[in-house]
C-alpha cells in the first residue's frame, strides 16, 4: 500500500483486517469510502486513483464525483446518494473521466454499489464499489448496428445479391460450387490464381480431380454422399477446417476451407470459400519453432525465472524451482512469500506492491530463500511488470549468489587478516626494534669495555660486565621465544594434551622457575585451596599461562608491593586469580588487551613486548577455558582464568 492509502485504512475508522486492506489494493473495482459528517474521503483505492487520477485529499465525496457525472444522471444519482443513510442502491450512470497521462478525457458508463456502516463511535460512514462497464455499451451498439445492417440488406436483397456476386468475384479467396456429383458449377478469379485451373477449364468437370489429393478425395466423397443421405456431413459442413489442396502443378498447400450446402428446390449445392493459409502455416510452425527455443533456453537457463501475480507464482522454470526445492505443484499452491527468509520478507513484498503500483524500485536486490532442505539460499532478484493471461504479473529473474557473498565474505575476512597482519608486522617491527637496541646496546658496550680494558680490569668488574652480556642475550632470547610461541600458537601448532598431575607441585615448579628468571619472585605470594587432587591439565599451557601473568604482575607493579596467585577448585573447573597492586590498566586499553603487540598507554619506559598476554588468551582458550580482567589505573590488577580441568580417574 501506498502511505496515502496506508493510513486511510488505519485512519479514524476500525483498522480492517490485513487481508481485506491486501484485496481492496488489487482489485479492478473501484473502493472508495467517506466520512457522512466531513463529507472526506477516507479511502481510496489505486483503482479508483488511476480512474480519477485524483487522489482521496482532492475529492469531496458528496460533489466531486457527482459533478463528474453526465447532466443526465446527476439528479438521479444525487438523490440516491442522499438516501444512503436508509437505504443501499446499485445504480448505472455515465461520468466523464478525466485525461490521464496516457489517456483522452471520455465518457464512462459505472455500475456502482453503495452501502451506509456505522463505525466503532457510532459515525456514518459510506462505502462504494464500482466498476467501469463501458466495454458492454460498446458490444451493444456494435450488435445493434449489425442487426441494422442485416435488416437493410434484407430490404435490398436485389442489390445485396448484386454486390455480392461482386464480392464472389473480386475476393481473395477462392469461392468454388459444386452440385451433388461433385461438377464445378462456379469458380472466381481467386480460384483460377490459386489452383492455375481457369474458370472454362473447371466447370462441368468433378471437382475431386481438380484440387483435392488423392488421400483426401475418399473422404470428401463420402461426405457429400452421407449428407444426401441422412442430413449429416461429419465435421466439414457450415465450419471452418484446416486441409491439405492440389494446385495444377501438383504442389499441395494448407488451405482453410469453409463449405455449407444451399437447396435449390429438391436439389443441394454446396458452395465452398477456400482460403491459401501456407503462409500463416509457415509463420505457425516458425513461431512454434521460436515458443519451443524460447521456451528450451527458459526451462535451461541458469536463472530462476518466476511469474507472479495476485500474491502467488503461476510459472516457474526448473531452476527456480531447484532453488527452492519446491515441486510445481507445491511452489502454486501458496503465496510466494511464504518461501521468503523471515527477515527478508517485508522487504520483498514491500518492493512488490511498489512494482505493481508503478513506483520506482531498485532493480537488483538481494533477499534469503528457505530451502525445503533446510539451508538459506541468497538470491538476487530482476523484476519487470507485465501482463499474464490479462492479469498485471511480474517476471522475475532470480540468481543464486550464496557462493558469490561466501567468496565476498572470504574476501573481507581474508582483507581484514591481511591488514591484520600488516599492522602486526609494523608494530612487530616497532617493538623488536625498540625491546632489541636496549640489549644490543648493553652487549655492545660491554664488549667494548671487555675490548679496550679487558687486560687492565679487575676479576669481579669483568664478571659483572659478563653478567651484563649474559642478561641482555637472555633478554633477547626471552622475546624471540615469545614471539615463536605466537607465530606456533597462531599456526595451530599448539594442541589441548591434558595429563593427570597434582596441581600443587605444578605451582612449585613454577615458583622455582620464577625465582631463576626474575629477582624480585619473592614478592609472589602462592595461595592453594580444594586442589589436592590430581586433575587433568595441560602443563605447558598452565605454564605458559601462569609464568606470563606473574611476570606481567612483577614488572608494573612497585618493588616494595606483594603479588597474590589464588588457585582454587570448583568441580571441573580450575580457577586462577593473579592480583598486584600496580599501575593498572586506562579503560580505553582494555577491549585491545590481548592483542598482539599491544601495550597499554600507560606503561612508559617499562620494558616489554606486548606479547603475554596475547600468549595467555591463545593457551586459555586451548584449554576451553575464559579468561577475564580487573583493573582500576594506579590501583592494580587482577587476571581471572577458569580452566577445564576435572579430577583424573584414580
Amino acid at each position: 500500500m501506498t502511505p496515502s492509502t496506508h493510513d486511510a485504512l488505519a485512519g479514524p475508522a476500525r483498522r480492517p483486517a490485513e487481508w481485506l486492506a491486501r484485496v481492496a489494493e488489487v482489485v479492478e473495482e473501484m473502493v472508495w469510502v467517506w466520512d457522512d459528517a466531513s463529507g472526506s474521503v477516507t479511502y481510496a483505492n489505486p483503482a479508483f486513483q488511476r480512474f480519477w487520477a485524483l487522489s482521496p485529499t482532492q475529492v469531496n465525496a458528496r460533489d466531486a464525483i457527482v459533478g463528474l457525472t453526465h447532466p443526465e444522471d446527476q439528479e438521479r444519482m444525487r438523490q440516491a446518494r442522499l438516501r444512503l443513510g436508509d437505504l443501499a442502491y446499485t445504480e448505472e450512470y455515465r461520468v466523464t473521466q478525466p485525461a490521464g497521462k496516457e489517456r483522452k478525457a471520455r465518457t464512462a458508463r459505472l455500475r456502482e454499489h453503495a452501502f451506509a456502516t456505522r463505525g466503532e463511535q457510532g459515525e456514518l460512514r459510506i462505502t462504494h464499489v464500482a466498476r467501469d462497464i463501458s466495454w458492454q455499451f460498446d458490444t451493444t451498439a456494435q450488435l445493434r448496428a449489425e442487426i441494422s445492417r442485416r435488416t437493410d440488406a434484407e430490404r435490398n436483397l436485389s442489390d445485396a445479391t448484386q454486390r455480392l456476386q461482386a464480392l464472389i468475384a473480386t475476393a481473395n479467396d477462392a469461392v468454388i460450387t459444386i452440385d451433388e456429383r461433385s461438377q464445378v458449377i462456379d469458380w472466381n478469379t481467386a480460384a483460377e490464381r490459386m489452383f492455375g485451373w481457369t474458370r472454362g477449364e473447371v466447370l462441368g468437370r468433378v471437382l475431386t480431380q481438380l484440387i483435392i489429393p488423392p488421400a483426401h478425395r475418399k473422404y470428401h466423397d463420402a461426405g457429400i454422399e452421407r449428407f444426401l443421405r441422412d442430413g449429416t456431413g461429419g465435421a466439414i459442413f457450415n465450419r471452418r477446417v484446416e486441409t491439405m489442396a492440389l494446385r495444377r502443378s501438383g504442389e499441395e498447400f494448407h488451405a482453410e476451407l469453409s463449405v455449407w450446402p444451399v437447396r435449390s428446390g429438391d436439389q443441394y449445392t454446396f458452395s465452398s470459400f477456400v482460403r491459401d493459409i501456407s503462409r500463416r502455416k509457415t509463420a505457425e510452425k516458425a513461431l512454434a519453432d521460436s515458443e519451443a527455443k524460447y521456451r528450451k533456453v527458459v526451462e535451461n537457463v541458469n536463472e530462476g525465472i518466476l511469474v507472479t501475480a495476485a500474491g502467488r507464482i503461476l510459472y516457474a522454470n526448473p531452476r527456480a524451482l531447484e532453488l527452492t526445492g519446491l515441486d510445481d505443484e507445491t511452489a502454486k499452491s501458496k503465496p510466494f512469500i511464504d518461501f521468503i527468509h523471515a527477515d527478508d520478507r517485508e522487504l520483498v513484498l514491500g518492493n512488490h506492491m511498489r512494482r505493481l503500483r508503478g513506483e520506482q524500485v531498485e532493480n537488483h536486490y538481494q533477499f534469503r530463500v528457505i530451502h525445503q532442505d533446510g539451508n538459506v539460499i541468497w538470491l538476487e532478484i530482476s523484476a519487470v511488470v507485465f501482463e499474464w493471461q490479462n492479469t498485471p504479473a511480474t517476471l522475475n529473474f532470480l540468481t543464486d549468489v550464496t557462493q558469490r557473498r561466501q567468496v565476498e565474505q572470504e574476501i573481507r575476512s581474508a582483507l581484514a587478516r591481511e591488514r591484520e597482519l600488516s599492522e602486526l608486522k609494523s608494530r612487530f617491527v616497532a617493538v623488536a626494534s625498540h625491546e632489541f637496541r636496549t640489549p644490543l646496546a648493553a652487549i655492545l658496550s660491554s664488549v667494548e669495555l671487555l675490548d679496550d680494558y679487558g687486560s687492565r680490569l679487575p676479576d669481579d668488574e669483568r664478571k659483572e660486565i659478563v653478567g651484563l652480556i649474559k642478561s641482555a642475550v637472555t633478554r633477547m632470547n626471552g622475546m624471540v621465544e615469545q614471539v615463536l610461541l605466537t607465530s606456533r600458537l597462531e599456526s595451530g601448532k599448539f594442541v589441548f594434551e591434558p595429563t593427570a598431575r597434582a596441581v600443587p607441585g605444578l605451582l612449585v615448579q613454577v615458583a622455582a622457575e620464577m625465582d631463576q628468571a626474575h629477582p624480585q619472585a619473592a614478592r609472589i605470594a602462592m595461595r592453594c585451596e580444594g586442589v589436592d587432587e590430581t586433575r587433568m591439565v595441560d602443563v605447558q599451557l598452565l605454564r605458559h599461562i601462569l609464568v606470563n601473568l606473574l611476570s606481567n604482575a612483577l614488572k608494573y607493579s612497585p618493588p616494595e608491593t606483594e603479588v597474590t596467585c589464588s588457585v582454587s577448585g570448583d568441580g571441573d573447573r580450575l580457577r586462577v586469580a593473579v592480583t598486584d597492586r600496580g599501575i593498572g590498566i586506562p579503560p580505553a586499553d582494555l577491549p585491545r588487551l590481548f592483542e598482539t603487540f599491544h601495550r597499554g598507554t600507560n606503561v612508559g619506559n617499562i620494558q616489554g613486548t606486548g606479547i603475554g598476554l596475547h600468549i595467555v588468551k591463545e593457551c586459555v582458550e586451548l584449554h576451553l577455558g575464559s579468561i577475564a580482567v580487573d583493573s582500576e589505573p594506579g590501583r592494580g590488577t587482577t587476571f581471572r582464568v577458569t580452566v577445564h580441568a576435572p579430577a583424573a580417574a584414580p
